[in-house]
């Protein structure tokens, strides 16, 4: 398959994304996602992108949790207790088949995450462990929905920042993996993706700090061993990369 090679600029700010700038404290992590980070479809049972983060951090000396409102798929993350309170890493949000979708629009599909928020919000471990640190990587089930699905990330940022004792979280925004299921999808990752610089630099100017990480280029870098046969989802060395691009910017935030 042919390569389209997009190149973003990482937009970095100072602030570390859970303690102290130079900080090994992290605080909690909050995966918000889709299949990808859900990961149903690696056919790997111990892979995910979570898992790999947690395998980079962990080496690196970070403490940090995970927090969410459900456990689907622990791809072999340690089990470190059986309740909200000690669970430390089972936790995320990720959701199969899901689109962003905006609050306030009754669609017949309820599969969209900005509806939901209030009742993730307070469901499972992210009831009582609210993130420090919240990853996003959405829109790959929105490349059919295309008209105004940036504007629908950049909606459901704000509607994040807005939940109630949401404090002062550091928010990374992914961009989306290729799509090579047919040329008109991938036509739609591309602008999707070209989009969330932008968002982000509007948040920072606004003095958030949410920040964005390049998925996509990395995946596409080796389509043929980071993504499945099914040319939609990364497969497990797909899910090290992002593993390793999360890490990346978490640390580029936090290490001196």
């Amino acid at each position: 398959m042919k390569k389209t090679v997009l190149k973003f600029v990482l937009l970095v700010g100072a602030a570390c994304a859970g303690g102290a700038s130079g900080s090994t404290d992290l605080g909690a992590i909050w995966f918000v996602g889709d299949s990808i980070t859900q990961s149903n479809a690696d056919k790997d049972r111990s892979s995910s992108p979570r898992k790999s983060l947690y395998d980079l951090l962990t080496a690196k000396g970070y403490t940090f949790s995970y927090t969410g409102h459900h456990t689907k798929n622990t791809d072999g993350l340690p089990t470190t207790g059986s309740t909200v309170a000690d669970n430390l890493y089972h936790y995320h949000s990720g959701l199969s088949g899901h689109r962003i979708g905006e609050v306030g629009v009754v669609e017949e599909d309820t599969r969209v995450i900005a509806p939901n928020l209030t009742t993730y919000w307070t469901s499972g471990r992210l009831a009582v462990v609210k993130p420090d640190i919240i990853l996003i990587m959405l829109g790959t089930n929105d490349v059919n929905y295309q008209d105004g699905a940036s504007e629908r990330l950049r909606k459901l940022i704000q509607n994040i920042l807005d939940l109630p004792d949401v404090g002062d979280p550091s928010i990374y925004v992914a961009s989306i993996a290729p799509n090579g299921r047919n040329n008109s999808n991938e036509e739609f990752v591309i602008p999707f993706n070209a989009e969330i610089p932008g968002i982000v630099a509007d948040y920072q100017a606004a003095g958030k700090k949410v920040y964005f990480v390049d998925h996509y280029t990395a995946l596409n870098a080796d389509y043929d061993t980071y993504m499945m046969p099914d040319n939609l989802h990364p497969s497990p060395a797909g899910n090290d990369v992002m593993g390793q691009c999360w890490f990346n910017a978490i640390t580029n935030h936090c290490v001196e």
